[in-house]
Parts: structure tokens; C-alpha cells; sequence
């Protein structure tokens, strides 16, 4: 698969997760639908992944839009630190739901971890964006 397409596909497949998540935010909300109400704290957690997993879906549209117009000899690289950022970035606020404060490096081996996923997937969209501008810049 080229990479706008991957790009595009991957960000068609996260709008869908967070559309569905959206629906299992909204049933607990209704008066039939409370036993299914996750744990109070679960709940921020979950808008801010689904926000977040949104707004990077939108963000790898912009760069399938960009891949497909300039080209960039590290093309399947950038698209795959997109897809591998994008899918893990919005993990640390569902973990934060579950009491693991995964946006500090400190505590015990499951902050650690997440804290860690979380600077990896940081650092994946960081260098694909700036791989893109290099490129773009130098050429």
C-alpha cells in the first residue's frame, strides 16, 4: 500500500474506533443504558482519547494529502511513525482512567511502561512531521 493510501485507510480505521467509542461513552449516559457506566474515572479518560484519536486521524489525512503531493524519499517511514504514533499517542489518557499516570516517567512498572509508550509514540509523530519538513526544506 503507498503511503497516502496507508496514511488515508489508517485514519479512516481510527475515525471509525473513535465513532464506536463515542457510542460506548454515550450508552451508559442514557436511562437504560447505566449498568454499562464505566468506572467514574474512566470517563474523562475516554473523551480525551477519543478526542485525541480523532484529531491524529485528521492529522494523517493532512499528511496523506501532503505525501501525495510533494515527494519525500522517506515517504513509508513517515507513514508508518504516523500510524504506530497515532494508534498508541491517546493510550496514556485511557491508562490515566485506570489509575496509571502514564504522562510522568516515575512510579512503579506500569507508569513506567506507559509513560514510555506514550514519549515513543510522541516522538514517532515528532520525527515523521520533521522528516517530511527536512526533506521538503533541503529539496
Amino acid at each position: 500500500m503507498a503511503p497516502p493510501e496507508l496514511l488515508s485507510f489508517n485514519a479512516a480505521a481510527q475515525i471509525a474506533f473513535s465513532s464506536l467509542l463515542g457510542w460506548a461513552m454515550l450508552v451508559p449516559m442514557q436511562p437504560w443504558g447505566a449498568r454499562f457506566a464505566p468506572r467514574a474515572a474512566l470517563r474523562p479518560a475516554l473523551r480525551s482519547a477519543h478526542l485525541d484519536w480523532l484529531m491524529l486521524a485528521f492529522m494523517q489525512f493532512g499528511a496523506a494529502y501532503l505525501l501525495d503531493r510533494w515527494p519525500v524519499t522517506h515517504a513509508p517511514a513517515v507513514a508508518a511513525l504516523l500510524v504506530f504514533g497515532g494508534w498508541l499517542n491517546p493510550v496514556p489518557y485511557v491508562m490515566r482512567g485506570f489509575g496509571v499516570d502514564a504522562f510522568s516517567f516515575s512510579g512503579g512498572w506500569k507508569q513506567k511502561l506507559s509513560a514510555g509508550l506514550s514519549g515513543i509514540s510522541s516522538l514517532a509523530i515528532t520525527a515523521a512531521w520533521l522528516l517530511v519538513l527536512a526533506e521538503r526544506l533541503a529539496g
